[in-house]
């Protein structure tokens, strides 16, 4: 995964983090979310860190 594509992820997961907080409120189903993107956020970082800093 190249580093443009890398950070779009991560943006859009953080995106998609914020919105539902703003929409969703309090409940179920925005803990959900927010459980989700926070996870790819932190697997997207992870991969970062491991693999990317290694790519030119």
């Amino acid at each position: 995964m190249s580093n443009s594509t890398r950070w779009t992820v991560a943006g859009i997961l953080l995106a998609v983090n914020v919105i539902s907080n703003v929409v969703l409120g309090d409940g179920g189903l925005q803990i959900a979310v927010s459980a989700a993107t926070g996870a790819g956020v932190v697997a997207v970082l992870i991969d970062y860190l491991l693999r990317g800093r290694r790519e030119h």
